[in-house]
């Protein structure tokens, strides 16, 4: 029969397991939110607006971001000789993408919305997680491009889940992994994020951003935040 002090032996040490990776976890967050300006700055974060291009098939095109935090995110861009349009709300979305022959504004079908919904925290996915309602979950570390990275999968509310790969000295977060189902197709979409900037206000964010296996590479050459932005521009015409 095991002895108590055994069984208490045992106890401290299945304890003292749970605590450190609830504890990791937690140095992970507080790392992010650190990295991303601070949680005093990013509490009055309320918009943002960035431009610069998008690379994709060898080719170049514009863009310009408005995003209003929490309602409502506005992405132009220019493609041979177009201008093309999507915008997304805490209430629906919509777009007009004469590139693809649609030069009428058209709704955009649920698991679109669903799929882009995080884009309007600007916060990042780790920032009062717990009053965002999302989950986290600590996984076993990984290797990504010859470094090692804590693991972290977040679910949101609406049910969908985005595995973050965070640089554990910086507390950056250097690639996203999530399944996607985008204009009725499914996708694994994995995106590398580099050359991190401070702005001159003190938020952080990353400025290159590249996206497998669509093959897209963003490069943000401005961004500025908490500046005026007029909501109209959100609205279906």
């Amino acid at each position: 029969m095991m002895n108590t002090k055994r069984i208490a032996l045992l106890l401290l040490v299945i304890f003292s397991g749970i605590i450190t990776q609830a504890q990791s976890l937690e140095d992970i967050v507080n790392k992010n939110v650190a990295a991303l300006g601070g949680a005093d700055k990013l509490k009055t974060l309320k918009t943002q607006y960035a431009e610069g291009t998008m690379e994709m098939q060898g080719m170049n095109f514009p863009f310009k971001r408005w995003v209003l935090q929490d309602k409502a995110m506005r992405l132009e861009f220019t493609a041979m000789g177009t201008t093309n349009i999507q915008v997304l709300t805490d209430a629906g979305g919509w777009m007009q993408m004469p590139v693809m022959g649609k030069t009428n504004p058209e709704d955009m079908d649920s698991a679109t919305i669903k799929a882009l919904g995080k884009q309007l925290d600007l916060t990042g996915d780790f920032y009062r997680y717990n009053e965002k309602g999302n989950k986290l979950e600590l996984l076993p570390a990984d290797t990504v491009n010859g470094a090692k990275l804590a693991k972290v999968k977040v679910t949101y509310t609406n049910g969908n889940a985005t595995t973050c790969f965070v640089d554990p000295v910086t507390g950056n977060v250097l690639r996203t992994s999530n399944s996607l189902e985008i204009q009725g197709q499914q996708m694994d979409l994995v995106t590398d994020i580099s050359n991190f900037l401070k702005t001159a206000d003190g938020y952080n964010y990353g400025t290159a951003i590249s996206q497998e296996p669509v093959g897209i590479k963003i490069s943000i050459t401005k961004l500025e935040n908490n500046v005026p932005v007029d909501e109209s521009i959100f609205k279906k015409p």
